[in-house]
Formats: C-alpha cells, sequence, structure tokens
C-alpha cells in the first residue's frame, strides 16, 4: 500500500511539472550578438547560440543578428571560438511575445608556456662556436665543386634568364626608349668597354657556327 501511495505521489509530480512547463510563456528572443573592443562596438557574426538542455539553437548572421523562440526561464548558451562562453537566462513576466536583448560577449586569452631564448653572449662566442662546427668532407667538396669559377660560368651559358634578369632587361630597354625618344642614339663604335666585349667575344667563339 505504501509503495503504491509514492508511486502515485511520483507520477503526480511528474505530471504537475509537465503542467507548469507548458505554461511558460513562449516568446521570440531576438537581439545581436557583440563584443566591445576599445570602446567600438564589434558585431559577431556566426556565433552559436543553443538553448541548453534541448536540441534547439540557431546562428548570428553576418550582422551578428539572431531570433529564435524560447520558453521563460531557459538558459541560452552563446558559443564562439577566441571568445568565453556566455550564458543567459531569459527572464519571466515579459510583456507581449517579443523580447530582445543583446548579448555582449569577452574574448578568450589563451596563455602559452614560456619560452626561454638563450643566445650568445656575443658575437664573438658565435664565431668561436660556427667556426668550430664540424662539416663532412664530401659535403666541402661538393660545395668548392659547385661554386668553381668555370663551374659558375658554364651555368651562366647555358641556364636561361630567369624572371627578375627578363623584367630587368626589358625595364632598360624601355628607359633606354624613352631617354632617346626623338634623337638618334650614340655609337659605340668608340666605346672601348664595347670593343672589348666585342673581342672576349671572339675568343670564346660565340660568332663560330655551330654545327
Amino acid at each position: 500500500m505504501r509503495r503504491s501511495f509514492v508511486t502515485i505521489c511520483l507520477v503526480l509530480g511528474f505530471v504537475l511539472a509537465l503542467m507548469a512547463q507548458d505554461q511558460l510563456k513562449v516568446v521570440q528572443f531576438s537581439g545581436r550578438v557583440i563584443s566591445l573592443e576599445k570602446g567600438k562596438i564589434n558585431r559577431l557574426m556566426y556565433t552559436n547560440i543553443a538553448v541548453k538542455g534541448t536540441s534547439r539553437g540557431t546562428t548570428s548572421d553576418i550582422d551578428g543578428f539572431f531570433s529564435i523562440p524560447v520558453r521563460e526561464n531557459e538558459t541560452m548558451l552563446f558559443s564562439r571560438i577566441g571568445y568565453i562562453t556566455t550564458e543567459y537566462v531569459i527572464p519571466e513576466g515579459i510583456e507581449g511575445n517579443l523580447f530582445s536583448k543583446d548579448i555582449i560577449m569577452q574574448k578568450d586569452t589563451v596563455f602559452l608556456p614560456e619560452a626561454f631564448i638563450y643566445p650568445w653572449p656575443d658575437r664573438d662566442y658565435f664565431k668561436i662556436e660556427f667556426l668550430a662546427l664540424e662539416i663532412d668532407n664530401a659535403f666541402q667538396e661538393l660545395a668548392e665543386q659547385n661554386l668553381a669559377p668555370d663551374k659558375i660560368a658554364l651555368l651562366r651559358q647555358i641556364l636561361p634568364a630567369d624572371g627578375g634578369e627578363v623584367s630587368k632587361l626589358e625595364l632598360q630597354q624601355a628607359q633606354q626608349a624613352y631617354y632617346y625618344a626623338g634623337q638618334a642614339r650614340p655609337m659605340n663604335i668608340f666605346n672601348p668597354l664595347s670593343w672589348k666585349k666585342f673581342i672576349d667575344a671572339i675568343k670564346r667563339g660565340d660568332f663560330k657556327k655551330k654545327e
């Protein structure tokens, strides 16, 4: 008998709770999600808005505006990456079916672990340690071969000009064209540097026919 009485009380309590919940007023909750930074209002777009304990929710638009139907006493959750999650409880006794409130969110400060940088005391110590590095002989020989004067001269002849060189040449030609516009260009026949370049080209065989 006692067990039946307890069961009836629990059922009645559950029914009363449902009835009280149904009696809660439903309002259209709208507003803006903003943050205050250096005295200026920053509207937070695409903020996640959810009713705590339910599957209902929405997001703010590009202007930070949102609108969602809720009940009185429900808790709203506003979450966004880089900001502290904010809770807001819908108050009771709202007049009418519309309720507006701007939600202010604060930035979430993330503290990174300390980083200690230990430089050399001065440049002399760095020079000593740098010169004391042991380099494999194979790498050193390879570097000497790549930096040999004859190897670099050969690369200059066979490798095409890069973008920077082509752009520089075009700019030089355009500058000369503008400089000598409306007049005859000077002849380089008496220029010693031009003669030297011409003789060097003959020695290299630049004018020989290539089979």
